[in-house]
């Protein structure tokens, strides 16, 4: 599984640097960035390598266009997520960062892909680092609201702690 994160991640990165002749590193006009902010419940289920079954994964999530890179043709949306993962006894909370390179795919609809780097703590445990591949999608059903699901595989220093996760998104721009 490492090796089909890593080639993902690799063919993600020639994918992005082929067209990066028309990026902008740090863009000085800040007009050409847009503003909408955005604020998610994010809901879903996580199966543990630890555990036989999945969990519950529940938490928040705050996003926002990347205010350092600017793409020539789509949109690169940053993701930062609070979630907590719950299965009898066993609680664990992470905190993650997730830019996703989107793709509109049709009007008001957009796909989504980018690698997630975070740190989980797990009770009774230190805090475990971890890196994850995701694909995503949204609809944006007015211009404040937006529906959402995402699909991540996550790879933990700790291996019991890996795992993949599908989540649902109900979200508010701001």
């Amino acid at each position: 599984m490492k090796k089909i994160l890593l080639s993902s991640l690799f063919i993600l990165g020639v994918n992005i640097s082929a067209q990066a002749e028309d990026w902008t590193l740090f863009p000085s006009n800040s007009a050409d960035i847009p503003k909408n902010k955005g604020l998610a419940l994010i809901l879903g289920s996580s199966d543990l390598h630890k555990h036989d079954n999945s969990g519950n994964l529940y938490g928040v999530e705050f996003s926002l266009v990347c205010p350092l890179v600017k793409a020539s043709e789509h949109t690169i949306r940053q993701n930062i997520s609070l979630t907590k993962f719950s299965k009898h006894s066993f609680d664990m909370y992470s905190l993650e960062a997730n830019p996703h390179y989107l793709y509109q795919i049709e009007e008001h609809t957009y796909l989504g892909v980018g690698p997630s780097f975070g740190i989980t703590k797990v009770e009774g445990d230190d805090t475990v680092p971890y890196l994850g591949l995701g694909v995503s999608i949204r609809k944006d059903l007015t211009e404040k609201l937006f529906l959402g699901a995402e699909y991540r595989k996550v790879y933990a220093t700790e291996s019991a702690f890996s795992n993949g996760r599908f989540v649902g998104k109900v979200g508010y721009f701001f």
